[in-house]
């Protein structure tokens, strides 16, 4: 129960998070980049709180808390701003989308069963396929 509101009110949050131009983005990512600006690091991250929460709910299928996939979708945010290289011009969130995946997925494996899954790629692979394939093979496709 409590755990419904904490997510509602997380969720409320970050809807209420203005979105960054990408003039804006690009200055606040040099601003952490170079002068370690924790303010411009608050900024980014709460700005891509909406892009952690709807990849966390993509991952709900698996039986985990969401606000743990959450947390580690966080988690990933963080680790994408410390690697970011503004210089690029590349979109924050499109580099983000990368490490929160990972990060999110890194913590299905860790914890979604008690018999310990591959770490490889390729097994990381088989392992986000495997509900995929068994629906085709129950629909007899």
């Amino acid at each position: 129960m409590i755990e419904d509101v904490a997510g509602r009110t997380l969720v409320r949050a970050a809807m209420k998070a203005p979105y960054l131009e990408r003039d804006e983005e690009h200055l606040l990512a040099i601003r952490w980049r170079e002068k370690k600006d924790q303010d411009a690091l608050h900024l980014i991250t709460v700005a891509h709180m909406r892009l952690v929460i709807s990849m966390a709910s993509k991952f709900r299928h698996y039986g985990l808390p969401l606000g743990d996939l959450i947390q580690e979708g966080h988690v990933g945010l963080l680790e994408a701003a410390a690697r970011f290289e503004p210089a690029r011009e590349v979109r924050f969130s499109t580099y983000a989308t990368w490490w929160i995946r990972a990060s999110m997925q890194d913590y299905i494996l860790r914890n979604w069963s008690i018999v310990r899954g591959g770490t490889s790629s390729a097994q990381k692979a088989l392992f986000f396929n495997l509900r995929r394939l068994r629906a085709r093979l129950a629909n007899g496709a």
